[in-house]
């Protein structure tokens, strides 16, 4: 993903609030996306949630859309300025709280699945994981297309999917050999 697919929308119901606001935004949004492809886009919304002499009330409100689940902060502040500045920390903050989170859980995965695929012989691989399928056809659609749904479906990382696929076919032959 390109930055130009990346995009922030701005609304504020505040008129004498300039671009300051918006730039500041935009900037420390769009910060979150370097070196990432998790983060689609983003709305970031001011209001004056208190109309009376004084004291003004102002709320922002920030819809991150991120992959896999969006993220929706909500800061009450006497001045625009603070509440976006403690709206955008506490976005920051929870973007990368979920990405340690999901970083994680894809190291341990890996790791889970490395030390299945290098536990179980050929014909456990194959009974755990193509019990259902035809050997001909297996082999037919090759290692390629078996490794990658053993990574779409089963979480395999490449070369515990592509071990897994050698396994899984070399049972695969010596069925349709001799049947």
């Amino acid at each position: 993903m390109g930055k130009s697919d990346f995009y922030v929308e701005f609304y504020s119901e505040v008129s004498y609030v300039g671009d300051e606001l918006r730039l500041e935004a935009e900037r420390r949004i769009t910060e979150l996306t370097e070196g990432r492809s998790d983060l689609i886009g983003a709305s970031v919304a001011l209001e004056n949630i208190v109309e009376a002499e004084t004291p003004y009330r102002y709320q922002v409100r920030i819809i991150l859309y991120k992959r896999p689940e969006d993220i929706v902060v909500v800061k009450k502040e006497a001045e625009p300025m603070a509440a976006l500045g403690s709206a955008l920390d506490t976005l920051e903050r929870q973007v990368h709280e979920t990405r340690e989170k999901l970083d994680t859980a894809h190291f341990k995965r890996a790791q889970d699945t490395e030390k299945i695929v290098d536990e179980l012989s050929a014909e456990e691989l194959y009974a755990a994981y193509a019990r259902d399928a035809d050997p001909a056809e297996l082999l037919r659609e090759g290692r390629t297309k078996l490794a990658a749904q053993l990574m779409v479906e089963e979480g395999f990382d490449e070369e515990a999917a592509y071990y897994a696929a050698d396994e899984i076919l070399s049972v695969a032959l010596r069925r349709t050999e001799n049947p």
